[in-house]
């Protein structure tokens, strides 16, 4: 694992103690937080804390630092799936001898996805004139840090899952799921295309959260809902004539993604093509697709 080099001293790694950050639920309470979070989506808001011990004289002294230095506790988080990059926290510390700083922050569903890192460091707050020069002078230079990364989601190619009561929001209240794709090819992939599950359809809901522990019957639903997926985006390309095979498209935007998939699933065929087959023959697109995804395959 790489480490980053700093052109100054460091604080020594004992002078500061974290107890980790813990996850709060909604009763109160609070677990360590995990490495993974399979069954979150973008209606669920993350709420972190943690506690944190600093020897300031320690610092000082290991950092080369004068006595006078002002200090400060900061945590900032980052999002893969939706870019944002926030400070969340920031706490003053001041004095000498041990202090203990606790840190707490809230990181809204919609904001976030892909995964999360939280960056916790312990910081210069203020320039000073150092008298030594291999000691840190500017402000916000870096004395401790810690990082810890939560995938929310499955990969980096996977887009957000929202659990919805189909009946409460107006879709049909049977069906199990729904794919929400937006109309603007340049929009980003993350925020143009959401898979509704139905909230009121467990078989569905459970073969999607248990993922690699999946039952012979929830592998088969994944597959089926895999291969739906992956028809209706097909569709949803072949419905907007702006989209050509020479359009071109910044890296995570959903032209760049569904002209992606296109290739990848139907490759060696135009869209063009593949148009007129919709027009001509759409169940043999369908069947295509279904052979093109394996649907079934990996599950017999």
């Amino acid at each position: 694992m790489s480490r980053r080099a700093y052109p100054y001293r460091m604080a020594a790694p004992e002078s500061v103690s974290m107890s980790g950050w813990s996850l709060k639920s909604e009763d109160g309470g609070a677990v360590p937080l995990p490495s993974s979070i399979p069954d979150w989506d973008f209606q669920r808001d993350l709420a972190l804390e943690t506690v944190l011990g600093v020897d300031l004289d320690e610092v000082r002294m290991s950092a080369a630092l004068p006595s006078e230095s002002e200090l400060a506790l900061t945590v900032v988080w980052s999002a893969s799936g939706s870019g944002i990059r926030r400070l969340a926290d920031q706490v003053p510390v001041h004095g000498t001898g041990n202090r203990s700083v606790q840190l707490a922050f809230l990181v809204a569903g919609r904001n976030s996805g892909g995964v999360l890192t939280v960056e916790t460091q312990l910081v210069l707050a203020k320039g000073i004139e150092n008298p030594d020069p291999t000691g840190p002078r500017r402000a916000g230079s870096i004395l401790w840090r810690h990082e810890v990364r939560v995938r929310l989601q499955g990969d980096a190619s996977q887009f957000p899952m929202a659990v919805v009561d189909f009946k409460e929001a107006g879709y049909p209240e049977d069906a199990p799921w729904y794919l929400d794709i937006s109309p603007n090819l340049e929009a980003a992939t993350m925020g143009a295309v959401v898979l509704l599950v139905n909230s009121n359809a467990p078989t569905a809901l459970n073969a999607l959260r248990r993922a690699d522990k999946a039952s012979y019957a929830e592998r088969l639903i994944q597959s089926a809902l895999r291969q739906d997926v992956v028809r209706l985006m097909v569709e949803h390309a072949l419905s907007d004539d702006e989209l050509t095979d020479d359009s071109v498209f910044e890296p995570d935007t959903l032209g760049h993604m569904l002209l992606g998939l296109i290739r990848t699933y139907l490759p060696g065929t135009t869209l063009a093509s593949l148009r007129t087959m919709r027009r001509s023959d759409p169940a043999l697109l369908s069947a295509r697709v279904q052979h093109a995804v394996g649907l079934f395959k990996k599950e017999s």
